[in-house]
């Protein structure tokens, strides 16, 4: 269950570089009401302080970001339900490209939220409520759930829910070379040729690879565990035994809005653990109704076996008196 005193609930969007993180944020933002984007990207330390990577320039390591500064800011929204005044976002100033989906397929997820927000349904509660209403911040971040050493446990114990998205390395290569670039503290950063290959790819596989099988990012196999550890869901859609890395961005958005809305209820209404006990008393019902039909075959055959018994006594008594009158009559007729 969330705090009661939180005033904003921070859903963590995480994936490597170029997986449609912040695609899927802004998306989010304008479907979900009360809601800002808090960028990873603008936690950057200055380009002087970025560690060096075979005489590359490293963005993609835990060191070239000021992760306390992102903690204490993940802080105040969750307190407050604000960003820090101080914050000024230059992520916001970079281009995505053109939206993957159409503005009908958009439209018809806004309506299905729009009826999840009415006055008789569980989002009303959560996010409409004139008393509380809660605000959503979502964290975009290519590093943003990978536990103790990489990341620190104060960081991930700010995120309430985390979604993260699966990318092949080819589609991941693909979107990166079609961006112009970043634009940073110092101006502008533009990918020099293999960064991709040498620096962004490693990089994810170094801090991801505790969430696959054998810590093959490429089969993307999660291991069974990776929710009950970090509580992370992912978007994995299965093919007969593989699992899909490229999903259609239609269904990432269908999946992030389905299970933000789930986790919502589970953590703000308990829904989760009401259906739960409302399933156990169920069971409980179901065993007693189990029990009491037991007992009533139960019943009925000693009641049947008592009238079969009583019918007997009174078949032995008639068959004696017959008997006793037969023996009467020989007697006589001697």
């Amino acid at each position: 269950m969330l705090d009661p005193n939180q005033k904003a609930v921070v859903i963590g969007i995480s994936g490597c570089s170029s997986s449609g993180k912040t695609t899927l944020a802004r998306l989010l933002r304008d479907i979900f009401p009360n809601t800002f984007i808090l960028h990873e990207d603008d936690f950057y330390k200055p380009e002087a302080e970025i560690p060096m990577k075979d005489g590359l320039t490293n963005w993609d390591c835990p060191e070239a970001l000021n992760i306390p500064d992102m903690t204490s800011a993940l802080e105040h929204i969750r307190a407050t339900g604000e960003l820090p005044a101080t914050f000024d976002s230059k992520e916001d100033i970079n281009s995505i490209g053109p939206c993957p989906i159409t503005t009908d397929f958009i439209n018809t997820i806004k309506c299905r939220v729009a009826d999840w927000l009415q006055p008789s349904s569980p989002g009303h509660q959560i996010l409409k409520s004139p008393q509380k209403p809660l605000k959503i911040c979502i964290l975009d971040g290519f590093l943003l759930y990978s536990p103790p050493p990489l990341l620190p446990a104060t960081l991930l114990s700010q995120m309430d829910i985390k979604l993260f998205l699966l990318v092949s390395k080819a589609k991941a290569l693909q979107r990166r070379e079609a961006r112009d670039g970043y634009v940073t503290l110092e101006g502008f950063w533009k990918d020099p040729p293999g960064y991709v290959d040498k620096i962004v790819w490693p990089e994810y596989v170094r801090a991801h690879e505790w969430m696959f099988e054998d810590g093959d990012v490429e089969k993307a196999r999660l291991r069974g565990d990776v929710r009950e550890r970090l509580g992370v869901l992912v978007n994995s859609k299965k093919e007969g035994e593989e699992t899909k890395m490229d999903r259609d961005f239609g269904e990432t958005l269908e999946w992030a809005v389905e299970s933000i809305m789930r986790e919502l209820e589970r953590l703000v209404l308990g829904k989760e653990e009401e259906d739960g006990q409302k399933e156990g008393e169920k069971e409980r019902e179901d065993e007693k109704e189990k029990k009491r039909e037991k007992e009533a075959i139960a019943l009925n055959s000693f009641a049947m076996k008592k009238k079969w018994a009583a019918g007997q006594r009174e078949r032995n008594a008639r068959e004696l008196l017959i008997k006793k009158a037969e023996e009467q009559q020989q007697q006589q007729q001697k």
